[in-house]
């Protein structure tokens, strides 16, 4: 029985990450969008950021996180470094 209890749970979250996964182009074409347009607005760049630090907490986003981490530290060193150190607590 404890088992099969784990199966299903391990199951209901691949199920809860496959379809957070279908979100991920929209997410990326917005990011995408931040990146070729040079948008330096700090507000816009964080929501992105706290919305894919999110989903990396769940196990999703982890390459598009990382891609606008690196270009926020272009524009926010000290911004970005945060944001790094918030997703490295998530990976201990």
């Amino acid at each position: 029985m404890e088992e099969k209890l784990f199966r299903d749970i391990k199951q209901t979250i691949e199920e809860f990450q496959n379809s957070l996964k279908l979100h991920l182009p929209a997410i990326e074409a917005e990011l995408n969008h931040i990146i070729l347009s040079n948008n330096q607005d700090k507000n816009t760049i964080e929501n992105t950021l706290d919305t894919l630090l999110s989903l990396t907490d769940v196990g999703v986003g982890k390459v598009l996180f990382l891609k606008m981490l690196e270009y926020y530290k272009t524009i926010d060193a000290e911004g970005a470094a945060f944001y790094w150190n918030e997703y490295d607590k998530d990976e201990e």
